[in-house]
């Protein structure tokens, strides 16, 4: 039986908490297309069903000239399952009907090199100008996963939150400032997680206006922050466009053609 509990305390807003569970497909040679229309039809049928899910968001790299930060190979799909709370999240993952149309390789057409399953917990940052954290509706997403060895996990993330968020906010043209925040589980028998330390997702209409960002003058202070950040093994960054194909009660048939 998995046990989730937060590795790190802070102050959130606990009705307004929400749990992400991130499966990431990798494989090589397969449009990320292919990926996604599978995911379309049992496995969207399977989450429809589910009350305690709150959205599903599908994430695809994105194909438009985007500055490389590192050489890591891309994964061909995300998918991004919000739950509303530790132990539904829990307890949905422990079911054969998750493990069999989400987790297991023969779920997908095609070969599958690596599939990872984490578990977050969401914090949405304030932008400048806004009472509260807009919600995410644009469709460019910079992610950026954190990876060990690190020396005080904690330690990291109580920086990391408390620092770069606030910088990240006064990019030009930002629409979302989200971290995602592991918490402390036993992956699957199966399905091991990706060791993320701290997830963290930057949010723009379109490459465009990301490029734009990056090439601001708020990226010399990021630059300068993450010069301070503690230690840490390696991160990543990729350009992906997100889609929402499930929110609550409400599917997006069209599509699939339905």
């Amino acid at each position: 039986m998995h046990r989730f509990a937060l590795h790190y305390p802070h102050q959130t807003n606990n009705k307004a908490m929400t749990i992400a569970l991130f499966v990431t497909v990798w494989t090589a040679g397969t449009p990320p297309v292919d990926l996604r229309n599978d995911f379309l039809y049992r496995p969207l049928d399977l989450l429809k069903s589910v009350p305690e899910v709150v959205s599903v968001d599908l994430f695809v790299p994105e194909s438009g000239d985007v500055p490389q930060f590192d050489e890591s190979v891309v994964q061909a799909l995300m998918i991004q399952i919000d739950m509303k709370n530790v132990s539904d999240a829990e307890a949905f993952i422990q079911t054969d009907e998750f493990k069999r149309l989400i987790l297991a390789e023969s779920a997908y057409s095609t070969p599958i090199e690596k599939l990872s399953l984490d578990a977050f917990e969401t914090v949405h940052f304030p932008l400048p100008g806004h009472k509260t954290p807009p919600p995410r509706t644009a469709a460019l997403s910079f992610i950026v996963r954190y990876y060990g060895p690190t020396g005080d996990q904690a330690a990291f993330v109580r920086f990391y939150t408390e620092n770069h968020p606030p910088i990240l906010a006064t990019l030009p043209g930002v629409r979302n400032v989200l971290c995602y925040l592991p918490l402390d589980w036993r992956s699957t028998k199966t399905v091991p997680g990706s060791g993320v330390i701290l997830g963290n997702e930057v949010v723009f209409d379109n490459h465009d206006a990301l490029n734009w960002a990056l090439q601001s003058d708020v990226m010399p202070r990021l630059i300068a922050d993450g010069k301070r950040f503690p230690e840490f093994g390696f991160n990543t960054h990729h350009a992906m466009r997100r889609e929402r194909i499930y929110s609550c009660a409400k599917i997006n048939d069209h599509l699939r053609g339905r």
